[in-house]
């Protein structure tokens, strides 16, 4: 995503922008939807092949084939594909991700709303920056210690700008 791209705010200016220079195939939620996927296939698989059911009950059997499969090989492919036209922004006051496989989405978190950022280092000297449910995640950075470090400041910055002014003590 290019500084020219970006809805910016008034008086908003872009610290960082850049996009996945990996895209991982699974991620850990894949340990648990994957074989569950897996395991409906599978029995829906039986269950059409042994009882040949007919009418709703073929229906409902095949949705949860289909289901299956997405969860076993699907729900990875269209993450990985989907992370192929995916690009990321920090501002001095939000972070930005716009992605999408056929129609791009734009989500943003504000900055001073945020914990800091979790660095989880992937291969290649890429890695993943999270910061809680709900929010922008970065994925397959590049440079990920850099960024980490850049969003930590812009976070710290941000929380000092939205905090009230101290008050003055009374002089004596």
């Amino acid at each position: 995503m290019s500084a020219g791209e970006i809805d910016l705010l008034p008086g908003e200016r872009v610290l960082w922008a850049g996009e996945p220079v990996q895209r991982p195939l699974y991620v850990a939620a894949d340990g648990v939807v994957a074989p569950a996927g897996l395991v409906l296939a599978a029995a829906s698989l039986w269950f059409l092949l042994t009882k040949q059911p007919s009418g709703p009950t073929m229906v409902i059997t095949v949705v949860a084939l289909v289901l299956g499969l997405y969860g076993a090989v699907g729900r990875s492919a269209v993450r990985y594909l989907a992370l192929g036209r995916t690009t990321y922004a920090v501002t001095d006051s939000r972070i930005i991700a716009r992605s999408g496989l056929f129609r791009q989405k734009e989500r943003s978190s504000e900055l001073a709303g945020l914990p800091a950022p979790v660095l989880k280092a992937g291969p290649s000297r890429t890695g993943t920056i999270a910061f809680g449910p709900g929010t922008v995640t970065l994925m397959g950075v590049g440079e990920p210690k850099r960024v980490r470090d850049l969003l930590t400041k812009a976070i710290d910055e941000a929380k000092a700008r939205q905090a009230p002014p101290e008050a003055d003590s009374p002089a004596a």
